[in-house]
């Protein structure tokens, strides 16, 4: 008689399931019914934490990240807590100093993490070591990680080299994580066992269904010596997210593979999420659901892709999505073929992004990649192309050491700036990581009120939208759109002062907005951000947080100088002037949220 091979499954209903279909907006609330449930089922793990969820608690959810992993520790006893953690870029979008990481991988083990995930973008070992050697040290099982894809420059034997660093490391585990959903059931196949052949640790195998393979590739990794696999609870899987639980379950059970789940206790918690997955349908992109073969070329993986959805939503211009995709492969050729996992694939989205929406390659070039290029993230496994290294980089230095070499302890200045309303370590760390959306949060929560950036639960938005589906409901009443979101608003115009004015009322709150104001908007509309600034306005390009004004009244500026910072699609981005002359008006302060084609300043 065969013998039946114990395989475990880890549920990133809690994580990476939500992050790929909703855009990471799940609240705690909606978890915490299930937790008896997913804490009985057996599994392997529970992804619990890391990714986008950290910021997402505190920018949009009024959550603060640590309590939320600290409920959950509490309320799931008896199940392995696993997060995702970016190595030097913990949980953010850039570099952190080592203090910091020590820090955060002490608390994140404290509150309740067991297995740390741990990868790092362009498979740069140095970025790895520091959070790897700290997560053993405080007695966490070590995910070494791969971060998979398919280009002409990466190859099984590679990998493999690779998982033979990670083990040197101290990893516990190899895990190959396809962010994507690129890797095939042959490539699976070869790649597991020539892992489990040569280097001989378990393999958790994470991948997407975005290119429709992933249940066939789970079976050929099961048959090739896998230990694990992350798939997700069926109202949140397909699509982007993983394949669903209950299928691969049974599937391996008539494969001759045992999970040693309890399906009754998978299904109970299944018939919850159902329930979650209605309260959200609202966020709920069709696209993210379906199976994308075009991920095969533009290798976009599912929580990027239901983010630059939202994105290009909110910027009106989601028609524009098949041309950003083409440009997302050319840029990823332009930087050297990073694999598109946090933060590269923001650093590579977001410029596609800006070369179609300006309709002209690299006119306007992101802070990140000016950083990538000089080689602030690592090296990249291929040359970047020479003619963007050179406009990107100009005449700064190319870095040749360990990135975080250069950096400086950071948690001192970050427990200064959180003492006013917190003296808790765990909020300097929210600080260190996100400075403006930590302080928004912390200040808030002091004053006993949420954030200007939190999101109203889903059935209040579900209720706003029935208020405002008739577009216009008369002369003066209109639909409008703030930031993404829809109102219903009346308008009425006046004259004040000689000058022309509107009062425009919206949710009972009343705002004027003079015509100096809707003029720069329809320049910005009619022409982009360049047509503005070429009047003296300068507005932003895009809806963002503005994260630093670099000029005040009174100082004289040069046609490109940079004048603010605006931090759009998790990326900073700098503004610059597109005149000569001295600022007569900042319309602006740091730390706001603003439309597209919102003044940021005016020169003359």
């Amino acid at each position: 008689m065969d013998t039946v091979r114990k395989i475990g499954i880890t549920d990133t209903i809690l994580r990476d399931a939500h992050q790929s279909l909703i855009a990471t907006r799940m609240r705690l609330e909606d978890m915490l019914p299930a937790a008896q449930a997913l804490d009985a089922a057996g599994y392997y793990s529970l992804e619990v934490w890391g990714g986008a969820t950290f910021d997402v608690c505190l920018r949009y959810l009024n959550e603060c990240p640590w309590e939320r992993l600290r409920t959950l520790r509490k309320a799931l006893p008896n199940t392995r807590l696993q997060m995702l953690l970016r190595g030097q870029n913990l949980v953010g979008y850039r570099h952190y100093a080592d203090d910091v990481v020590d820090a955060f991988v002490d608390k994140a083990r404290e509150c309740g993490i067991d297995i740390f995930r741990i990868f790092d973008a362009l498979n740069d070992i140095r970025n790895l070591t520091r959070a790897m050697h700290r997560a053993r040290a405080v007695g966490g099982i070590v995910e070494g990680s791969i971060s998979y894809t398919v280009s002409p420059v990466h190859t099984i034997e590679q990998f493999v080299a690779f998982a033979s660093r990670l083990k040197d490391e101290g990893a516990d585990i190899i895990c190959i994580k396809d962010m994507a959903g690129m890797i095939s059931p042959a490539s699976a196949f070869d790649l597991i066992s020539a892992l489990k052949s040569e280097v001989g640790l378990p393999v958790h195998l994470h991948t997407h269904c975005a290119s429709g393979q992933a249940p066939a590739t789970y079976l050929r990794a099961a048959q090739a010596g896998a230990d694990i696999v992350d798939c997700a609870l069926s109202p949140f899987s397909w699509g982007t997210s993983q394949p669903p639980t209950e299928s691969i379950a049974a599937m391996f059970a008539e494969g001759g593979f045992s999970t040693g789940m309890d399906l009754a206790r998978v299904f109970e918690a299944a018939t919850h999420f159902q329930k979650v997955r209605e309260r959200y349908s609202a966020i709920l992109n069709p696209r993210s659901e379906r199976v994308d073969t075009q991920i095969l070329m533009h290798q976009i993986p599912g929580g990027m892709l239901s983010n630059l959805l939202s994105q290009l939503e909110m910027q009106k211009a989601s028609a524009r999505l098949p041309e950003v995709l083409e440009e997302t492969a050319r840029v990823r050729k332009d930087l050297g073929y990073p694999p598109l996992v946090t933060p590269t694939s923001q650093i590579v989205g977001t410029q596609a992004v800006f070369n179609v929406l300006a309709g002209a390659r690299y006119q306007m070039i992101s802070q990140e990649v000016k950083e990538y290029c000089r080689g602030m993230y690592g090296r990249p496994p291929a040359p970047i192309d020479p003619e963007l290294a050179g406009k990107a980089v100009g005449d700064a230095s190319v870095v040749a050491c360990r990135p975080a070499d250069l950096l400086k302890p950071e948690m001192e200045a970050s427990v200064a700036a959180v003492a006013p309303y917190s003296t808790q370590r765990h909020d300097a760390l929210s600080h260190a990581l996100f400075p403006q959306v930590a302080l928004a949060f912390l200040k808030a929560r002091h004053e006993g009120k949420a954030p200007a950036t939190t999101e109203p639960p889903p059935e209040q938005a579900r209720k706003k939208q029935a208020e405002v589906t008739a577009a216009r409901t008369g002369d003066r009443t209109y639909r409008i759109s703030l930031g993404g979101t829809a109102y219903s608003a009346s308008v009425a115009a006046a004259k004040a002062s000689g000058a022309d004015k509107l009062t425009v009322t919206v949710d009972g709150k009343a705002f004027d907005v003079t015509l100096e104001a809707v003029a720069a908007r329809r320049a910005g509309k009619a022409g982009g951000a360049d047509t503005a600034a070429s009047s003296g306005t300068i507005v932003a390009p895009m809806p963002g947080m503005v994260v630093r004004i670099l000029k005040k009244v009174g100082d004289t500026v040069q046609a490109g100088d940079v004048v603010a910072l605006l931090e759009a699609m998790k990326m900073q981005n700098e503004i610059r002037c597109k005149v000569a002359g001295v600022v007569r008006k900042v319309s602006v302060e740091e730390g706001a949220s603003i439309d597209k084609g919102t003044p940021i300043l005016h020169v003359s």
